[in-house]
Parts: C-alpha cells; structure tokens; sequence
C-alpha cells in the first residue's frame, strides 16, 4: 500500500531541486555538502534497511533513487568550490524545511521510523519502482 507521502515533505528533493537552480545559474549557494550529508545519512538507511529485513526490490530501488538524485548530483559538483555561505544556505534550507514539514503534516520523524522498522512505501514513485525491481528480479 502506498503511503503517499508528498514530494515536498521530503529533503532529499529539496537538496536535488536546490542542485538544479544551482547548475542552472538560478541560485549562487554551493548544495555539495548537503548532497553529500545526504549520502551519508542514505548509507546509513541502507544499512538500517537491510537490518529490518526490507525486500531487495525495495533496497534496489532506494539505491537506484538516490544515485539519481544525489550520488550523480554530486558527481558533478567535485570540482566546484564550496564556501562557509554554502554551508549557512543548508542549515537556513534545512529550517525553513522543517517548518514547512511542521505546517503540512502532524508527523515528523515518526515517518522515517515507522518507513524503516514497517517497510512501509515511501511515496508513489518508490512503489511503482519497487513493482518494476520485483518484476525484474523474479
């Protein structure tokens, strides 16, 4: 069952919007760093992932996301120079992220949790990914 969790309550997609205004010259703030704590914290659900026993599929598909929206991001931005104002631009986005999580839905990391220990979906685009992944492997 799908969980329907919106793409604007979700970080990640913040940091790969942010990427695209940067390499489109829109904004002048670096995302390097946040796409990298973003990977960082992404191995670490992995790892917690396979712990609760998620279905390969669903692992595939949370990797095959993420090298999309961060890894090859990232890739990209190796060369580019990071300042102490890219870093003070995460923490601000970070913030006004969390308030407007705050304002759009009564849970928090509630979701994250119960994503990890119930393998629930995270969003449409996770399920139909992970039907896709099942198919294919079986």
């Amino acid at each position: 069952m799908v969980n329907n969790l919106r793409i604007d309550l979700v970080f990640s997609y913040w940091i790969f919007i942010w990427y695209i205004l940067y390499i489109l010259k829109i904004v002048k703030y670096n995302p390097k760093i946040a796409l990298l704590i973003a990977i960082i914290v992404n191995g670490i659900v992995i790892l917690l992932m396979i712990y609760y026993k998620h279905p390969a599929s669903a692992i595939i598909s949370f990797c095959l996301i993420n090298i999309f929206i961060k890894i090859i991001p990232f890739i990209s931005l190796i060369e580019t120079k990071y300042e102490l104002k890219d870093f003070y631009a995460l923490i601000v986005s970070f913030i006004i992220f969390l308030l407007w999580r705050k304002m759009n839905t009564s849970n928090d990391i509630h979701d994250a949790i119960d994503w990890l220990k119930y393998k629930k979906e995270a969003g449409d685009f996770t399920y139909y990914l992970n039907k896709v992944i099942k198919k294919l492997i079986n």
